[in-house]
C-alpha cells in the first residue's frame, strides 16, 4: 500500500515531475517507424510524457521530433507541409529542420534576425528495428543506445506490435511484473482445469538494469518445480521469455520486452517486441494480434463495449470471458482500475513481491536523479553498456534446486 502522495510521485510523468525527469533520461519509443515511413510524408502527432509533439521524416529521409506548435503563432505543425528538407507551417510558411532550426521565415523582411534567434524544441531520434527512439533529457546526460537484444538484433529477427491503452503507465507495467495473474486472467482451454500449483514461491533480486523475479511452481506432486523468470528493466519495461528453444542457453536468445510508454498521466502506448536471435521473424506474432487493433492502434474490444466479454465462455473455454489475446485481457483489468489506480486502497500479499520491488526501484531512481546522479540502467561508455545478464528462461528443475541450474543443462 502506498500513500496518496507516494502514488502521485510514481504516476505523474509530465515535464518537471520527479518521475517524468527520470524517464527523460532514457532512450524511449516515440512511434513506430512505419507511422512515418515515407520521406516527405504526412507528419504524425505524438503525445509523449505529457508533451504534444510532431514526428516526421523529411524529404531526405531524416527523422525529426519537434514541439507540435509553431514557434511563431502556435499553429499545429501536424498540419504542416513536409517539403524542402523540413516541415513548413501552413500559417505563415516558417520552415523547420529535424533539429528545430528555422530555415525560412518567408513573411519576414531580409532584415529580420528572428530565424537566427528562435529555435523550436526538438528531441534527437534514432531509428532502430522498426521503432523511432528518442531522448528527452539534458543533452549532456544523453546515454548510449543500450546493447540489449532488441537494439542489437538483425531487423528481420524482431517483430513489433503497438497498442494504445487508457490508463496510467504504472498499472500496465505492474501487470507485466505480476506472473500469478496468468493462472487466472489468461487461463484457456477445454474445462478450464486449475493448475497444480496456484500459489507459487518467489525469488526477487535488484540488478543494475532493474529487477529479476523468479517464480517456482510445484509440479509432479512436488518432486519437481517449474521455473519462470520475469524481469523489470528501467525505465518502464516488463520482460518475459524463455518459451522457445530446447535449453536455457538457446532460450537466452529469445526475449519479449514490453514498453509501457506514458503518453501522459492517463494514457499509455504499449510496444511489444518479439526478439528471436535463433531464427528470423515470420510475422506470426503481428498477425495474431492484428484482429484486436483498429488502424490507430486502439483496441477493438475496449471499455466502451465492455471488452466484448462473453460470459457464456467463462465456464467452458475462456476464464475471463474476453475472447481476445493477452494484450486485450491485460488492458481490460488495468483500465478497469481507473485512469490512475489509487494504491492507498490496495492490499498487497506475498505474491506481489515483484511489484513491490519495482516500486522501490522507481523511488530510488527518482531520488538519484533529484540528487544529481544518473538513473540505473543507462550507459555512457561501451565498457558499461553490458546487459548480458538480462535474459528470461524457464524450465523444470528438481524440487530442491536453484533456478540457475537451468544454465548448466
Amino acid at each position: 500500500m502506498l500513500s496518496k502522495e507516494q502514488n502521485e510521485l510514481l504516476c505523474r510523468v509530465g515535464p518537471g515531475t520527479p518521475m517524468g525527469e527520470v524517464f527523460r533520461r532514457y532512450w524511449i519509443p516515440a512511434c513506430l517507424a512505419e507511422e512515418i515511413a515515407e520521406p516527405g510524408g504526412t507528419p504524425l502527432k505524438v503525445r509523449l510524457l505529457g508533451e504534444d509533439l510532431v514526428a516526421f521524416r523529411d524529404t531526405s529521409g531524416q527523422v525529426g521530433l519537434l514541439a507540435e506548435l509553431c514557434a511563431h503563432r502556435q499553429a499545429s505543425l501536424t498540419l504542416g507541409r513536409n517539403e524542402e528538407g523540413g516541415l513548413r507551417c501552413i500559417y505563415h510558411g516558417w520552415l523547420y529542420d529535424v533539429d528545430g532550426k528555422i530555415l525560412e521565415t518567408p513573411c519576414e523582411s531580409e532584415r529580420s534576425l528572428i530565424k537566427h534567434i528562435v529555435r523550436l524544441p526538438a528531441y534527437p531520434c534514432h531509428e532502430v528495428n522498426g521503432i523511432i527512439w528518442t531522448y528527452m533529457g539534458p543533452a549532456e546526460k544523453m546515454p548510449l543506445l543500450p546493447s540489449t537484444l532488441w537494439f542489437t538484433a538483425p531487423r528481420d529477427h524482431i517483430e513489433v506490435v503497438k497498442f494504445k491503452n487508457e490508463c496510467n503507465y504504472l498499472q500496465a507495467l505492474e501487470g507485466d511484473c505480476d506472473h500469478p495473474h496468468v493462472t487466472y486472467l489468461h487461463r484457456r482451454g477445454e474445462g478450464l482445469e486449475t493448475p497444480e500449483d496456484t500459489s507459487p514461491s518467489f525469488e526477487v533480486d535488484h540488478t543494475s538494469w532493474g529487477v529479476r523475479a523468479v517464480t517456482y511452481r510445484r509440479m509432479n506432486g512436488g518432486t519437481r518445480k517449474m521455473v519462470r523468470t520475469n524481469l523489470f528493466a528501467y525505465p518502464f519495461i516488463g520482460l518475459i521469455g524463455g518459451f522457445t528453444g530446447a535449453n536455457a542457453r538457446e532460450q537466452m536468445q529469445y526475449i519479449h520486452p514490453i514498453y509501457q510508454v506514458p503518453a501522459d498521466d492517463y494514457h499509455t502506448d504499449r510496444y511489444d517486441m518479439i526478439v528471436d536471435m535463433v531464427k528470423p521473424a515470420d510475422g506470426r506474432y503481428r498477425a495474431e494480434y492484428s484482429h484486436e487493433l483498429n488502424p490507430d492502434f486502439t483496441k477493438v474490444a475496449n471499455k466502451t463495449n465492455n471488452y466484448l466479454q462473453d460470459r457464456s465462455l467463462m465456464f467452458t473455454s475462456v476464464y475471463s470471458g474476453i475472447p481476445f489475446g493477452n494484450h486485450t485481457q491485460d488492458a481490460a483489468v488495468t483500465e478497469s482500475m481507473g485512469p490512475i489506480m489509487d494504491r492507498s486502497k490496495e492490499h498487497l500479499g506475498e505474491s506481489d513481491g515483484h511489484i513491490v520491488a519495482v516500486r522501490q526501484g522507481l523511488f530510488q531512481a527518482m531520488e538519484t536523479v533529484q540528487n544529481g546522479g544518473d538513473p540505473p540502467g543507462v550507459a555512457f561508455s561501451a565498457d558499461h553498456n553490458d546487459y548480458s545478464d538480462l535474459y528470461c528462461i524457464s524450465g523444470p528443475i528438481p524440487a530442491d534446486a536453484h533456478w540457475k541450474q537451468l544454465l548448466t543443462v
